[in-house]
């Protein structure tokens, strides 16, 4: 009788870095957002799913031209060849929602639920999420006309290429090493991003797992009124105030000296009525080596320590960090197009690249953090996982 040999199995081939790259995507239903907005599919290779990854993308390795884009999808496996002038034209003629409800629908899915909830076990002494509000201004590289909204072939007004041109406004979800982009709005370079910022607030209150977050913002949001809303509303704040802001301390609960190597420097947590408001609110007032002071005025209860409560506003660094890596790494002030609608659809799907780079180097940790994570995806796109570190 004849011995059997072991025959061998095939096994699947790895994932390469530009199909692990997209794979969030699947979380989406593009397809019945496509047809919510009647997004046509013209052919069956620049459906609106390959338009997406096209566009995605060039969020994150934006090509010099429409030429070059061309030759790129050519090239780039999990693309579709697309012309130039058709991703254009696609761009320019679809409604920018469609990607903007995507956006928000990625920020939505289970897997990003679940990033967030294992990133904040991160931070052991911090159980609730911190969001910070901010904005900055993009100088786009070319003209963008804004059509008349009877008549689309009209031009009511053309925003020219500067140093403000436009104002990202931005609330993030800072509390942890992976900065993700909640509520987002574009305006034009000469308005103040605070009147953005209730609008802000409404996109982060409807994520279920972000019910009771700290908020965090710079002076440039410095309003009384919208102190004593917040505090009314129940929703805990930090904020940097004015050290000479005129107000009533009620009651001194700290007034601690910390003396190191260093110097010497002074914490005060105080209870105060601010100004002429008549509503009262916790202080705490940082004076270092030198005298210099910072004030922080705040709803945050004594649940939390001085020292904490300054940690905590510190976490607002990283929307500052996100807003320039989305300037120095992604296409956010360079677009292809030239109307209004096409540059943000094509600023949206920056953003959804964006989030999928953090998505991508939370999966698959790689020294660098986000430059290198689009560093990766730009060199290595057909590359498979296990050929790199």
């Amino acid at each position: 009788m004849g011995t059997q040999t072991d025959q061998p199995t095939e096994t699947a081939s790895p994932s390469t870095v530009g199909a692990t790259f997209y794979s969030l995507l699947d979380a989406v239903d593009s397809e019945s957002i496509s047809n919510d907005f009647e997004i046509g599919t013209y052919t069956a290779k620049h459906d609106f799913n390959n338009h997406l990854k096209v566009a995605i993308f060039e969020g994150v390795h934006p090509s010099d031209s429409l030429d070059e884009l061309d030759e790129k999808t050519g090239t780039y496996d999990e693309l579709a060849y697309m012309a130039g002038s058709t991703f254009s034209r696609l761009t320019n003629d679809r409604d920018y929602r469609a990607v903007v409800r995507l956006f928000f629908e990625l920020l939505h899915s289970p897997q990003l639920y679940h990033q967030r909830s294992v990133q904040r076990k991160l931070l052991d002494w911090l159980e609730r999420a911190v969001v910070a509000t901010d904005a900055t201004n993009l100088s786009v590289s070319r003209s963008i006309k804004i059509a008349s909204e009877s008549d689309d072939t009209e031009v009511r007004r053309v925003i020219q290429p500067g140093e403000k041109s436009l104002h990202l406004n931005v609330a993030a979800r800072v509390d942890c090493d992976a900065k993700q982009p909640l509520g987002v709005t574009l305006t034009p370079g000469v308005m103040r991003e605070p009147t953005q910022f209730e609008h802000l607030q409404r996109d982060v209150e409807v994520f279920a797992d972000l019910d009771s977050p700290i908020h965090v913002y710079d002076r440039g949001y410095l309003d009384y009124d919208r102190f004593c809303t917040l505090k009314e509303q129940g929703k805990d704040f930090i904020c940097l105030l004015q050290v000479d802001a005129r107000v009533d301390v009620l009651e001194q609960f700290q007034d601690v000296e910390i003396t190191d190597e260093q110097g010497t420097r002074h914490v005060r947590d105080e209870r105060i009525e601010l100004a002429e408001t008549g509503e009262e609110f916790r202080r705490i007032v940082f004076e270092d080596v030198d005298g210099e002071e910072l004030a922080y005025l705040t709803t945050v209860s004594s649940e939390y320590a001085p020292v904490e409560v300054m940690s905590i506003y510190t976490l607002r660094t990283m929307i500052e960090i996100l807003c320039r890596e989305l300037k120095q790494y992604t296409s956010i002030e360079n677009f292809h197009s030239k109307s209004l609608n096409g540059v943000l659809f094509e600023l949206f799907c920056t953003l959804i690249g964006y989030v999928l780079v953090e998505w991508f180097r939370q999966r698959h940790p790689l020294r660098g953090g986000v430059p290198e994570a689009i560093r990766t995806t730009r060199t290595r796109w057909n590359t498979s996982l296990r050929t790199y570190g």
